[in-house]
């Protein structure tokens, strides 16, 4: 009996052993594999992985540095060779402002380097004339600058509080009426009843003047623009033509046949007043 009995505690011992064997081989195993396995080579890369990207970055931050020292570099050469120091400045466009005008105003003096000039503000300080309608100045490298204009063209005086002054065709002032380079033009005098220069102004002279008559808009030696209506007077005939703004273009074809008829006559030298409203015609000699 005590035999047996410790022959069978012998092999139950012996079992539990190998559970406890493979128990401890599974609990060991499952340690080891958190010190050691998979988990602990994925931190690894990961800290690889970031040296890495901290590497690529500061050899990106280098190159740019590197790149804008170089850039650096090279403009301040260019902008001291002698290659690019400035020798001519052309001027285009100008009629009214003479070339040493517009170069006073462009103001950049010969030596300077082209490179190193400001394009916008000799733009703007030519701009500053109020003869000057527009600007566009460029670069000739290696050693010049291109300066063209396009002047605002005079086509009338018109007196202000300030004095006779230059103005557009449509009546905007461009500049004092003054004794140098004078251009002779008709005045244009715009009544308060008028309540200001009527739009097409210009394309309504340019109508009078497409008629080729021996009397011309631009000869007269005033218009007078009043409520509703145009009144020009020649002085040279001591003529004055009136006719309403809102049927310019058929008024013109009445005082085209009209004046047709007063030469066939003999009678256009004298006559001293031509009316034209309502598409009625008055003459008065």
């Amino acid at each position: 009996m005590s035999t047996a009995l410790a022959v069978r505690r012998t092999g139950q011992a012996r079992l539990d052993l190998g559970r406890s064997g493979r128990g401890g081989n599974s609990y060991a195993s499952g340690r080891g594999g958190a010190a050691s396995g998979p988990g602990g080579g994925g931190g690894a890369r990961r800290l690889l992985g970031l040296l890495g990207w901290l590497l690529g970055l500061a050899l990106c931050a280098t190159f740019v540095v590197a790149v804008s020292v170089g850039l650096l570099v090279g403009f301040r050469w260019l902008t001291s060779a002698p290659y690019f120091a400035l020798k001519e400045i052309s001027v285009a466009g100008n009629e009214r402002l003479s070339s040493e005008d517009i170069l006073a105003l462009v103001d950049v003096p010969l030596g300077a380097n082209t490179l190193d000039i400001d394009i916008a503000e000799v733009e703007a300080r030519v701009s500053a004339s109020p003869w000057v309608g527009t600007v566009a100045v460029r670069r000739k490298l290696p050693a010049g600058l291109a300066v063209t204009v396009t002047e605002r063209q005079p086509r009338w005086w018109v007196g202000t509080g300030r004095g006779l002054f230059y103005a557009e065709a449509d009546g905007a002032v461009i500049a004092p009426v003054l004794g140098r380079r004078f251009l002779p033009l008709p005045v244009l005098e715009v009544t308060p009843e008028a309540g200001g220069t009527p739009a097409g102004l210009e394309g309504m002279m340019a109508a009078f003047a497409a008629l080729d008559l021996p009397i011309r808009p631009m000869d007269a030696a005033w218009v007078r623009v009043l409520a509703g209506r145009l009144e020009l007077f020649f002085e040279d005939r001591g003529l004055t033509v009136a006719a309403s703004v809102r049927d310019w273009d058929r008024s013109m074809e009445r005082l085209g046949l009209v004046w047709a008829d007063l030469v066939r006559r003999g009678e256009d030298r004298a006559a001293r007043e031509i009316r034209i409203f309502g598409g009625k015609v008055w003459v008065r000699t």
